[in-house]
């Protein structure tokens, strides 16, 4: 019984957080408030996190929460699987420009880059990399993908790829399409992987 507990509780935690962050800003918001709201203890809180900036690191799993979605709503398993990468990258760009939660991505980059905990946009068991790493294997073992890598690598790059791209996208504080932008600094490189 303890493990569906654990798993509620740490879900009250980060659902309140996230509420709190959207209502006052990050900075705003305090570890008191976000317990406070949560219904938790303090014991709890640190129980599932270091502290406040790791609350901030969980948006990737939010994200993740979609891209089932586009697995069954947009996966066309009749096109090549570059066309399906092609397709799912630009979900995931979409996602990411028309997120309620882009304000925090300046701080999220920030405070992942100077963590010494653990890297949540880098977690290779989230549901974007299980998906990524699947359409690439399935892509190589079926003779539609040509590459001297590994499917591993390949997501690997791809993921560096994107990251990079959000990454500048915030430093230029948004002044142009994401989804435009990436997709076209990625399609040659998905293009580059075909074998017809």
């Amino acid at each position: 019984m303890r493990g569906p507990y654990k798993k509620k509780t740490k879900a009250k935690i980060m659902q309140a957080a996230w509420e709190l962050f959207q209502k006052h800003g990050y900075d705003e918001t305090t570890i008191s408030e976000i317990i406070k709201k949560s219904g938790t203890s303090r014991s709890a809180f640190y129980h599932h996190f270091r502290g406040k900036e790791e609350l901030l690191f969980t948006i990737a799993y939010i994200y993740d929460n979609d891209y089932d979605t586009w697995l069954k709503d947009y996966y066309d398993e009749n096109l090549h699987i570059v066309d399906n990468l092609i397709s799912f990258n630009r979900y995931v760009m979409c996602a990411v420009e028309s997120s309620p939660f882009c304000a925090f991505y300046p701080t999220l980059y920030g405070l992942q880059v100077m963590t010494d905990g653990v890297r949540h946009i880098l977690n290779p068991d989230r549901r974007y990399y299980q998906i990524l790493r699947q359409l690439l294997k399935d892509g190589i073992e079926s003779g539609q993908i040509g590459s001297p890598h590994t499917y591993t690598v390949l997501t690997d790059m791809i993921t560096s790829f994107q990251i990079g791209i959000t990454y500048n996208w915030c430093l230029q504080q948004k002044r142009y399409s994401l989804v435009q932008y990436g997709c076209d600094l990625m399609e040659p490189f998905f293009q580059s992987l075909k074998i017809r």
